[in-house]
């Protein structure tokens, strides 16, 4: 606290408007420092803001990214589900074609034994036949 001179009249005036002028002085720096500081913390306050709603928007385009992503693995599982089916149900009917095609072959080639075989007995029959033909004809003399 300050103490000012006393004098006849009172305190010095000199003193008391030299220390008035310094009080106020430091009050219009604190005033200008407040007001800066004031402007300062409005800016502030609105990036804070304009920081939150970023915010707010960054965190809702994460939720419907991932939201994207869930639904493309799921369509992508899908998919491939139904192409794992289709590949089966293929494999499938190959096999089947192919059993089929083999039991035809099969039976062709039994019955292509079975007619060999008889084709052969038929030959041998004929040959038979055609040598007791030519035995039959030696036996009768044909003078040419």
């Amino acid at each position: 606290m300050k103490r000012f001179t006393i004098t006849s009249e009172g305190y010095n005036i000199d003193e008391v408007n030299r220390f008035i002028d310094v009080v106020i002085k430091r009050l219009e720096k604190l005033n200008n420092e407040n007001s800066l500081l004031q402007m300062k913390i409005s800016s502030l306050e609105e990036e804070i803001s304009k920081e939150k709603t970023n915010e707010a928007k960054m965190a809702e385009a994460i939720i419907a990214a991932q939201s994207t992503a869930e639904k493309i693995k799921s369509l992508a599982r899908e998919e491939a589900n139904i192409i794992v089916e289709e590949a089966r149900n293929n494999a499938n009917s190959i096999v089947h074609e192919a059993l089929v095609t083999a039991q035809k072959t099969e039976n062709e080639s039994s019955l292509l034994k079975k007619n060999t075989v008889v084709f052969k007995n038929r030959i041998k029959n004929i040959i038979k036949a055609q040598l007791e033909l030519a035995d039959e004809l030696d036996k009768y003399d044909l003078d040419l």
